[in-house]
């Protein structure tokens, strides 16, 4: 059995390459560490090392001249010298190995260069080694954060604000883990403090609209951003394009396009403002070429110039959308191609391993076989939840193989409720690892107390969003649950299982196609190669789970949900036991009325049922040569052509 593999998360800062989440050197016992890296004057003492960091003399510098160094260093870490700070840094801590403003500042450099372990290491000697800091505090935590300790780090943001209470770095620094740890309201009330700190910084606003979009917040988005506009003495063009974003997720367009116009007039060369304005109208253009044409004209003169990765990420990714509604299939995947690339380079930035998502499927293929499976307890049927009108229900399916327009049918129903991408089975799976043997190891010696307990753990999640269980089907839609089959079928062995398939092809192109936001699974998505690697193992651990267990799925093909809705649809609401409802015909209608699809398939779901995205990968086909051995037995497998 394979060694058990890390479990996936998210950075906590996605920051794009060279964007800091570093905090400045704290004054130290001797003085300030800071020099001319906040536009203090040059150090004046002298400094007994030449610019290679080489001593000029022997004799032993006073500490004057050690902090000196540490000045001097400083402002070559401001200018992205690393190596050169680094080299007087080693001197420093030649003479005096304690000395903290150099240890912090080394694991500063250490945490830039994508060194988190080193940079952790440091920054507890530089605290050790001198009197505390909230800075320094704050940049512990930032590095334990990087490493995936986030209750550690936590720890070390609570420290620096009872240090320093109101410390805005450390609310900021914090909101960003509890971001990743998805404890939303914990993130906005840090920004909510750091506004009432300084109500003129336009920071926390702009962080906290991003928030509150993640989880589907647009109306919250569109307050905050009108409260920001009350309080702040200049509107900031970004703000403006943020606003524009937040009209064009509910399908606002005129506001939308107000409000880029406003952006622009404030800053012509603003690229994100182009950008936004481009995919505005490309989704108001329908068939009218000339104008995407006139688009990509624009927006290719802007990937010319030299651009921030985010951007470049970000223009690629229109363009492409662009020249696909063209048909110029190649531009299309060659800038496909450029937005992943750029991707790939924010991935690393974030120490986003797509390797650590891809082992935890291995180690669950490796792990469920016949052999371990017969090892399972036998345990009896659960009791009906009380309060519960049904049988928890799962919708599964490979990325992009038309679960979002499944879940906005299903959702229009009167009787369901989706909860949706919302990693609910989680904590669960936390609780399986946490005992002896870990998962999925452990589910062979779950007993009747352990089981009851888990269930638990499961219905608490979802009572945190709200769920009907009472009055409504609840559906929990997150398709990559696909993985954690098994889980389910053990704590849940009543579970129902909606799964969602498209052609294997058209599912892997339109995950390639698709700008995720990075995870260590969506990492995944940034090759041709990749993107139908991740297919095969995970589809062939869905189909492990379905030979070995019983699970009780009702599947739906995409190709058939576009061409007959009612048809494709009937069998479903027969196996929710629901009569079929005149609503769920237009989903369309549904997904504007809801108005928070928190999914990268937003702007399809809205749209009429159109049926130009099936077999698109035939277009592609030569593109997606390396892909199609891969995938050759699960088109087999599910009963597609090739």
């Amino acid at each position: 059995m394979s060694k058990r593999p890390p479990k996936p998360g998210q950075n906590p800062f996605p920051l794009r390459p060279g964007a800091r989440p570093t905090v400045p050197l704290p004054p130290s016992a001797m003085g300030s560490a800071m020099g001319s890296a906040t536009g203090q004057a040059r150090p004046t003492v002298g400094l007994p090392f030449s610019a290679y960091g080489q001593p000029v003399r022997t004799r032993r510098p006073t500490a004057e001249e050690l902090l000196g160094g540490v000045k001097a260093a400083a402002e070559r870490f401001e200018r992205r010298d690393y190596a050169g700070a680094a080299a007087i840094l080693k001197q420093v801590l030649n003479f005096d190995p304690g000395q903290p403003d150099a240890l912090h500042l080394l694991g500063l450099i250490a945490f830039d260069t994508g060194k988190p372990e080193d940079a952790e290491e440091l920054i507890l000697l530089a605290l050790r080694s001198g009197k505390p800091h909230a800075n320094i505090l704050v940049n512990l935590g930032n590095a334990r954060a990087a490493l995936g300790k986030t209750d550690e780090a936590l720890a070390s943001y609570a420290r620096a604000l009872d240090m320093t209470p109101g410390f805005r770095l450390a609310l900021l620094h914090r909101s960003r883990v509890y971001e990743a740890l998805q404890r939303t309201e914990d993130a906005l009330a840090d920004l909510r403090e750091m506004m009432r700190l300084d109500p003129r910084d336009a920071l926390p606003y702009v962080q906290a609209i991003r928030v509150l979009m993640q989880r589907g917040g647009f109306r919250e988005g569109l307050d905050l951003c009108e409260e920001a506009r009350r309080r702040l003495e200049r509107t900031p063009a970004a703000l403006l394009v943020l606003k524009a974003e937040l009209h064009e997720r509910l399908t606002e367009m005129e506001p939308a396009l107000a409000c880029i116009e406003e952006a622009m007039a404030l800053d012509p060369k603003l690229v994100s403002a182009r950008r936004m304005r481009s995919r505005i109208l490309r989704r108001n253009a329908s068939g009218d070429m000339a104008l995407l044409a006139t688009l990509r004209t624009e927006l290719e003169a802007a990937a010319r110039d030299a651009l921030p990765v985010d951007e470049m990420r970000a223009l690629h990714a229109e363009l492409a959308q662009i020249c696909d509604r063209l048909g110029d299939t190649d531009a299309a995947f060659h800038h496909f191609v450029q937005q992943n690339d750029a991707a790939a380079k924010e991935a690393a930035a974030q120490r986003c391993d797509k390797n650590v998502y891809l082992a935890q499927v291995e180690h669950l293929i490796d792990t469920l076989t016949p052999a371990h499976v017969a090892t399972w307890r036998e345990l009896p049927p659960p009791s009906a939840e009380p309060g519960h009108r049904a049988a928890p229900v799962f919708l599964v399916g490979f990325p992009r193989s038309g679960t979002t327009l499944l879940d906005q049918i299903l959702d229009a129903h009167p009787d369901v409720q989706v909860l949706e991408e919302l990693p609910l089975i989680i904590p669960v799976r936390d609780a399986v690892d946490a005992v002896k043997g870990g998962y999925p190891a452990a589910l062979a010696e779950i007993g009747e107390a352990e089981r009851a307990r888990l269930r638990k753990v499961y219905w608490a999640a979802l009572e945190t969003e709200k769920a009907d269980f009472r009055g409504k089907v609840v559906i929990n839609k997150l398709p990559l649950n696909l993985i954690h089959a098994a889980l389910i079928q053990r704590v849940f062995p009543e579970a129902k299982f909606i799964l969602a398939l498209r052609h294997p092809a058209d599912s892997v192109l339109s995950c390639f196609m698709q700008d995720f936001q990075l995870n260590s699974s969506m990492a995944n998505f940034l090759t041709i190669e990749d993107s139908a690697r991740l297919y095969d193992r995970v589809m062939t651990l869905w189909q492990t789970c379905a030979e070995l267990l019983p699970l009780n799925v009702v599947e739906v093909r995409y190709e058939n949900l576009i061409r007959d809705l009612r048809g494709e649809v009937t069998p479903v609401l027969d196996f929710l036991g629901l009569p079929w409802h005149e609503a769920q015909a237009d989903p369309a209608a549904h997904a504007l009325a809801r108005g928070t699809i928190r999914t990268p398939s937003y702007a399809q779901v809205i749209q009429p049922l159109y049926t130009s995205a099936a077999d698109r990968w035939r277009r592609y086909e030569k593109h997606l040569a390396p892909a199609l051995p891969l995938l050759e037995k699960h088109i087999r497998k599910f009963g597609y052509g090739l």
